[in-house]
């Protein structure tokens, strides 16, 4: 009998720990390519053996490396291999490299209830694949009209994408530029293969997905940062040579490969003038042509006027001042209003730009307005040029006296004033309505309600626009309150509308037309708005709200996260 105990005893202690080690948490790190090139993206996967919850893991530490396209997307699995059940859960991110040669995604630290575990590192090489030498089916060319320019210059930038493949163009990221002010010439939008173009015997179709002009502020070596895109391109899949090895089969084996590419890194030279600029130059590059005119020649005094100025030409207006204009004295000048107005069928910024003043001369006399003068540096023919306005004359009639005092009086006159005037009443009760030449009350009633009939609805709609006007006012002002009282509101994944919240309130106080934000979105809108210490708080709470959304945490790591968020919020509506 102590056998058969006995023997009992060990094979449940077998079945438990059997059990115990099928049961045991393991986590590990793998990516699907350790050797790419740098046009192609990859996937990087974390999962989770027999684990109960799904795991977390802060990605930061390798972001400056990789740029994370999509993800994370969670996946479940669970097994029964002879009578055992094997459960894993997972996280896949598309990662894309920033660059080439031998990169590495560290350890990370992955959080599965309240344990952490640690992954493997993970080396990948990252071959250079850009140009049209590596991606021969498909590239982006970036082409300048000008390598060296004059300050203030023109230097238009087209971007055209060459493709031998059916594509979609999924993402597109426009170039960054500094020292540069800029104008749209063809604003961004889908691609539209609409020509096609021969080079090297290849015949490729072309896209223009953007087209810019800038004009530099500033001397030296410019660079302007490169575009890039991420396109779904349709190749065949390679099969081995069968009874359906034909065109017409290879037709339905097609699959759709993910590729980045990007146009080369520009450089600007920019040079200063050929000489030492006028005293009065005031920035003008180009060709330009000024007049001047006033809306009428003959005014009296305490009357309006209407200066107006008009500059035309190509070049580099709306960026420049005229000089300031001397009026003469006795003359009440009030600031001038501007207008630019662009020839959109020119790659060159061609236009005109009025300036209007208001003058009003508080004495008679005859006027002169002196000609304004423009300096302005051609580059066409590398050397400044001085226009003028014609001379303008105003002449200012007397306005007409008013008379205080009666003198000299005729006859006639006084007989005409002792008609008008009546003696004063004396009396010091005062009626409502008289008994003599007065309107009855019911008549003055109805004139009184037809009035308010008549401008009810003139009233009514002005205060309707006005209070619709002010709508986006009224949201920006409570976009505070609203996060506030938001953020404590309960939610099942409080990193998902931790990160909702943000977004919301981003969307309200920068006037957004929509909070479908991400990180990457949010860091290029706030960077010219916030100090870099405080930009670099929010990006990190971004990332790490969405990077948690589908792994949710502790819930004391929520409640930290949600503290931080509060005080960040309100330090960022001081500064915006």
């Amino acid at each position: 009998m102590v056998m058969i105990f006995r023997s009992i005893k060990i094979f449940f202690t077998i079945i438990a720990t059997t059990l115990y080690l099928n049961a045991q948490v393991s986590v590990t790190a793998s990516v699907d390519a350790n050797n790419i090139s740098k046009s192609e993206t990859f996937s990087f996967k974390i999962v989770a053996l027999n684990a109960d919850e799904s795991p977390s893991v802060d990605i930061s530490p390798f972001t400056n490396n990789f740029k994370v396209i999509s993800g994370p997307s969670q996946q479940t699995n669970i097994q029964w291999v002879n009578g055992s059940m094997t459960s894993s859960r997972s996280l896949t991110w598309t990662l894309l490299s920033l660059q080439s040669g031998k990169l590495n995604i560290p350890s990370l630290n992955v959080r599965v209830g309240n344990k952490i575990y640690k992954t493997n590192p993970i080396g990948i090489v990252v071959e250079k694949g850009f140009g049209r030498a590596q991606v021969a089916n498909l590239f982006i060319e970036a082409k300048p009209d000008k390598e060296q320019v004059h300050l203030g210059e023109q230097v238009t930038i087209t971007y055209r994408l060459f493709s031998q493949l059916p594509l979609s163009v999924e993402d597109i990221e426009y170039p960054k530029t500094t020292g540069f002010w800029k104008e749209d010439l063809l604003p961004a939008r889908a691609a539209r293969f609409t020509n096609t173009k021969q080079i090297n015997g290849i015949t490729y179709r072309v896209a223009t997905l953007y087209k810019s002009a800038m004009f530099p502020t500033q001397i030296g070596d410019l660079k302007i940062s490169p575009m890039t895109a991420i396109c779904n391109v349709e190749v065949s899949q390679r099969k081995r040579r069968g009874v359906f090895d034909d065109p017409f089969f290879n037709s339905m084996f097609q699959e759709t490969q993910r590729k980045f590419i990007e146009s080369d890194t520009l450089t600007i030279s920019v040079v200063s003038y050929p000489k030492e600029p006028p005293i009065d130059f005031t920035g003008a590059v180009g060709q330009f042509s000024i007049d001047t005119w006033l809306d009428t020649l003959n005014v009296a005094v305490n009357e309006a006027v209407s200066l107006h100025v008009l500059l035309k030409g190509t070049g580099n207006l709306n960026q420049f001042k005229i000089n300031q204009i001397k009026f003469p004295k006795n003359m009440e000048v009030f600031p001038p209003t501007s207008s630019f107005k662009r020839d959109e069928f020119r790659d060159r910024i061609t236009g005109e730009q009025k300036f209007e003043y208001i003058l009003i001369p508080r004495q008679s006399g005859s006027y002169s307005i002196n000609p304004i003068a423009l300096t302005y540096f051609d580059p066409d023919l590398d050397q400044f040029f001085t226009i003028k306005s014609k001379p303008l004359s105003l002449v200012v009639n007397p306005g007409e006296a008013i008379s205080t005092a009666f003198g000299n009086n005729r006859r006639e006159d006084v007989n005409l004033i002792a008609n008008d005037i009546r003696y004063i009443k004396t009396d010091s009760t005062i009626k409502l309505f008289s008994s003599e030449g007065s309107l009855p009350f019911w008549v003055l009633t109805s004139y009184i309600l037809s009035i308010a009939f008549f401008l009810f609805p003139a009233v009514f709609v002005r205060v309707n626009n006005q209070r619709i006007n002010s709508l986006d006012f009224r949201i920006n002002r409570r976009a505070l309150k609203t996060a506030l009282k938001d953020i404590d509101k309960e939610s099942h994944d409080p990193f998902a509308h931790f990160s909702y919240v943000m977004y919301k309130y981003f969307k309200s106080k920068l006037y957004l037309r929509s909070d479908k934000l991400d990180p990457l979105i949010l860091e290029n809108i706030l960077k010219p708005k916030l100090p870099a210490n405080l930009l670099i708080k929010i990006i990190s709470l971004a990332k790490t709200c969405d990077a948690n959304r589908f792994s949710p945490g502790s819930n004391k790591k929520a409640k930290d996260i949600k503290i931080e968020i509060t005080k960040l919020l309100k330090e960022t509506d001081k500064k915006l």
